[in-house]
């Protein structure tokens, strides 16, 4: 009887999983990462913070930290960039998008590009999964977890 509920169960969890629809996938884009390009590419910190949760979570290798000290790290970098006379992008290829109405769950890699004053690139392919929730009829980030370094062969392998 205790299997059988458990499959039951499983079963019907699974059979709930919902796949990212094009829509979702555009609204998502258009109020996080797409704004998130444009505000590393343009060292805009305000930009950055307005797509995340008040009580959003980053989580990276054995620490989790409130996005407010995230985001203060982050803008740190940006300011120490502009002394440097360096500039940064960022892009996004995705794994896997689950949602419904109001949450979303992706997985995939980031391409961090950063320019120095002579033109040289350094770069960095990162994995990552993200929690998402909408308030207010926009997207927000919710978590955001940076797993491991990955390589480029497993940034091209993501064709989206």
């Amino acid at each position: 009887m205790i299997l059988r509920y458990t499959i039951t169960l499983l079963l019907g969890f699974t059979g709930n999983v919902a796949f990212s629809d094009q829509e979702t996938g555009q609204q998502i884009d258009q109020d996080t990462w797409g704004v998130v390009s444009q505000a590393v590419a343009n060292a805009d910190i305000e930009a950055m913070s307005a797509t995340y949760h008040p009580d959003a979570v980053v989580v990276n290798g054995n620490e989790t930290v409130p996005i407010r000290s995230a985001l203060s790290k982050w803008a740190e970098g940006m300011k120490q960039a502009a002394i440097n006379s360096s500039t940064a992008s960022v892009s996004f290829r995705f794994a896997s998008r689950q949602d419904d109405e109001s949450t979303a769950f992706e997985t995939g890699i980031f391409k961090y590009s950063v320019f120095d004053s002579t033109g040289n690139e350094t770069l960095m392919f990162m994995n990552f999964e993200t929690l998402l929730v909408k308030k207010e009829n926009r997207w927000l980030f919710l978590m955001e977890r940076q797993l491991n370094e990955t390589d480029e062969s497993s940034w091209e392998e993501l064709q989206n």
